[in-house]
């Protein structure tokens, strides 16, 4: 949460932080009217900021270490105020809809730079679980819950990018493991090095009622909505175009999106120029389902030896020469036992040479020893990749052998001289 001074707060706390809430309203139903939200608001005498978006109202307030929001108080300062279940339950009680922390629609996609023989190692050591597609050496992961996405996203080790979206509101983080963001960036996220943000116009929900403009509640009030409705500073479009070598053609293109609207394409568009999967954003924006993609998997947290083996039947899709040579291997299992047979007679060779003794004898049982130790690996990859094959075969179910080919006209006519039909 982010931190806003405490000058001319009535409080012991020496901070507010930022509390975000929704009103949602389900799709066809009728939505609360943004006015009716901003008078209990204002009833409350509460110091928050409102966006209408579709399917909920976004609410931002000030809280203290208790959870109590900031108020005005009669005098002008701001003080301690009444809780968000307590304004729950009064939004609840006049409008019928109480507050969520969070929008029902906010879509999350992790793209974080593993390919997917990586990820089962992933979730062994995150413990976590999720569903993942990979695309040129970058994977595209779903989380089966808010825990696990949050797990991995404040121990993570790679370069990532978060996209979020709730249909009005979108952004795209950058992460980049070991970095401080105050040394490239002005966000206050701690673990966010540079972020684009699109979203509704915020506006105050209620406000100071009865005090001066000059007050430090209507202060409070001002920079409450400014910070919610900066959007993306001119730093951190040029610390994304930094991290991704964008030239300036290419940054001033990123710029005009940013100075956009929040449409569904903007981050698809983001993505296209970033030179990363544009998949991640239509998931996000859910026009396509990753789970029923035919290349997907679903990764369960097991142990870390379970996970290795695994990751050893996962064929990259990275476009180096490694990449591409390790998934030629992994289509066909035959080309891996071949190099293991050559590599064993190179090896029993060797070791026929080492035991006629001579001054290489050492040197021939050592590259003879490192030869069949390989050829061991070798065959226990092949059959793991055999295991894999036949595991993933018992799952899709028998193929349809299709109609049974007619016989020939001679061999009918041979079976017909000799009876047999």
């Amino acid at each position: 949460m982010t931190s806003l001074p405490a000058d001319d707060v009535a409080s012991p706390t020496s901070a507010w932080d930022l509390a975000p809430a929704t009103v949602p309203h389900p799709e066809g139903a009728d939505a609360p009217a943004a006015d009716a939200v901003a008078r209990i608001v204002a009833g409350h005498r509460l110091i928050g900021a409102l966006a209408e978006g579709p399917g909920a109202l976004q609410l931002m307030f000030l809280a203290d270490a208790g959870g109590r929001l900031a108020r005005a108080a009669e005098d002008g300062t701001v003080e301690p105020g009444c809780t968000l279940d307590e304004l729950s339950a009064d939004l609840a009680r006049q409008t019928g809809r109480g507050l969520q922390a969070e929008h029902p629609g906010l879509r999350r996609v992790l793209l974080v730079r593993l390919d997917a023989p990586e990820l089962p190692v992933l979730a062994a050591l995150s413990q976590t679980g999720f569903t993942a597609v990979s695309r040129h050496g970058w994977s595209v992961v779903v989380f089966d819950d808010e825990v696990d996405y949050w797990a991995v996203r404040t121990g993570l080790g790679e370069p990532a990018v978060v996209l979020s979206s709730d249909g009005a509101t979108r952004s795209a983080e950058v992460l980049l493991a070991g970095e401080d963001p105050a040394d490239v960036t002005d966000l206050e996220a701690a673990d966010a090095v540079c972020a684009l943000e699109w979203g509704p116009e915020w506006r105050p929900a209620g406000g100071p009622a009865g005090t001066g403009r000059g007050t430090p509640a209507a202060r409070f009030q001002d920079d409450l909505v400014r910070l919610c409705a900066a959007g993306t500073s001119e730093l951190q479009v040029e610390s994304v175009a930094s991290v991704f070598d964008l030239d300036p053609a290419e940054t001033n293109r990123l710029r005009n999106y940013v100075a956009g609207d929040s449409t569904e394409l903007v981050l698809e568009s983001v993505l296209q120029l970033l030179g990363l999967p544009v998949l991640a954003a239509k998931v996000v924006e859910g026009r396509r389902e990753l789970a029923e993609l035919e290349d997907a998997e679903h990764y369960a947290p097991t142990g870390v030896g379970p996970a290795v083996l695994r990751a050893m039947t996962i064929a990259p899709t990275g476009d180096g020469l490694l990449d591409r040579c390790r998934r030629a291997l992994v289509h066909r299992p035959g080309l891996v036992l071949a190099v293991a047979g050559a590599e064993t007679a190179v090896g029993v060779g060797l070791a026929g040479a080492a035991r006629r003794g001579g001054a290489g004898a050492r040197v021939l049982g050592t590259l003879s020893a490192a030869l069949l130790a390989d050829a061991a690996a070798e065959g226990a990859w092949w059959a793991a990749l055999r295991a894999a094959r036949r595991e993933r075969a018992r799952a899709a179910g028998p193929a349809d052998p299709g109609p049974a080919p007619r016989p020939s006209a001679a061999r009918t006519g041979l079976r017909r001289f000799f009876g047999l039909d």
